[in-house]
């Protein structure tokens, strides 16, 4: 007889009597932003929705500068762009990330190098940047992963060490605290993305941070075809700070900016962003210190640096050892059928991701066959990505943590079930 929901029994969740929390939340508050926009005909171009979002979120990174940009792609390019980094350049960056942070760098026509990570945060290792390093490194592109950060200790020494600049890729972090300074304020750059499935989110957008007049002034003339920027903030700067030549001509640049629509949205999510973090964390705290007592699975170190959390996501890490060798992605299956949830495993290591193969686009990355060879990713070997990616990560969607204690209680005992049933599987 079946115990298991997967084999055809009951799940452990009746997802149609108790739903999961909604993703995304909104309210009457964005109908009413929303509508405002509609009607003042000011849809784009540094409206008023635009600034108002822009001086709150510079306020919450603790950064002096904030510019929205398309999305979170995007403002990663211009980050590299603002900091002059391109042919010829290297930039080191972890195994296990989301493709863009690769692309981007090959998109400045620059060369990624991929290194491995630490299996208990799952951002990238200090030792593995300081033996990547040669005298074309340019940059490091450290990733605040599923909730986790990176050492910024250790790689703000290793880089003011050689002389390197830093683009904290801040997409899974908006929030997050390292001894006391926001993700996106450590570094030269703080990259940003508002995509659908990100804890602050207006379905798509992203916002870059600094704390440099200079870098500020680029990155917001790179966003908006060159122009010279206007806000408020650069009135006081000098002649543009290096961005302009000095007949006073504009760079050339495209169009990357946001729209009035969703930075009307991020506006009204930005009220709710730091109660929102400081919820899923009391449940993320809650359901690790639970997990920590189970066979089989280990809660992600959580560094004591780390004074706030803030969440992209929830992961754990499975030992199919301790569940009769069962198979991760049938342990993450069956999770899934006893909860109504997607289950899913991390990003896959990008010496080998499905979404990361530079080499399908020679007509516009074989600028010569050495740089061919340079941005082939299966050169780089990643031995601990692909043991988190293929054996051990259990990843859900951060909207559970939303939810109450009884939730993550259920999560739990979806677990023992397995646990105490894993010959079903076999």
């Amino acid at each position: 007889m079946a115990n298991l929901a997967i084999s055809g029994a009951n799940p452990l969740r009746n997802i149609k009597e108790n739903p999961w929390p909604a993703w995304p939340i909104w309210d009457e508050n964005e109908e009413k932003a929303l509508l405002s926009v509609l009607q003042s005909g000011v849809w784009s171009y540094n409206g008023p929705k635009e600034i108002e979002f822009n001086k709150i979120f510079s306020e919450f990174t603790g950064t002096k500068f904030s510019i929205c940009a398309a999305n979170g792609t995007v403002t990663l390019q211009l980050a590299l762009e603002a900091l002059g980094i391109g042919i010829g350049d290297e930039v080191i960056l972890p195994g296990l990330t989301w493709q863009a942070t690769a692309a981007t760098v090959i998109d400045v026509n620059a060369t990624p190098i991929l290194v491995d990570i630490c299996e208990d945060t799952w951002c990238i290792d200090p030792d593995a940047i300081e033996k990547a390093i040669t005298p074309r490194t340019k940059a490091i592109i450290p990733v605040h992963l599923y909730g986790n950060f990176a050492d910024m200790d250790r790689i703000m020494e290793i880089a003011k060490k050689h002389n390197l600049a830093v683009i904290e890729d801040c997409a899974h972090k908006h929030g997050g605290e390292w001894k006391g300074k926001k993700a996106g304020s450590i570094g030269d750059i703080g990259s940003f993305s508002f995509q659908l499935s990100k804890h602050l989110t207006a379905g798509e957008g992203g916002a870059l941070t600094t704390n440099s007049l200079e870098l500020a002034e680029k990155l917001d003339a790179l966003r908006n075809c060159g122009r010279r920027p206007e806000g408020e903030e650069f009135q006081d700067a000098d002649k543009g700070a290096g961005v302009y030549s000095d007949d006073g001509n504009f760079i050339q640049s495209g169009n990357y900016r946001i729209t009035e629509f969703q930075a009307a949205i991020l506006v009204e999510g930005m009220k709710r962003l730091p109660e929102q973090n400081k919820l899923r964390d009391e449940n993320g705290i809650y359901i690790n210190s639970l997990l920590k007592e189970l066979p089989g699975i280990t809660p992600m170190k959580r560094d004591e640096r780390e004074t706030k959390e803030a969440y992209f996501n929830f992961s754990f890490r499975y030992n199919k050892d301790e569940f009769k060798n069962l198979p991760t992605n049938k342990f993450r299956e069956a999770l899934a059928a006893e909860l109504g949830l997607t289950v899913e495993g991390c990003y896959e290591p990008l010496n080998n991701a499905s979404l990361y193969v530079p080499r399908t686009k020679p007509s516009r990355h074989k600028l010569s066959d050495q740089y061919w060879e340079d941005i082939n990713p299966a050169r780089f070997n990643l031995p601990v990505c692909e043991k988190v990616f293929k054996d051990i990560s259990v990843c859900f969607h951060h909207k559970i943590l939303m939810g109450t204690k009884k939730d993550m209680q259920d999560i739990v005992d979806a677990i023992k079930k397995i646990y105490d049933n894993a010959e079903e599987l076999l």
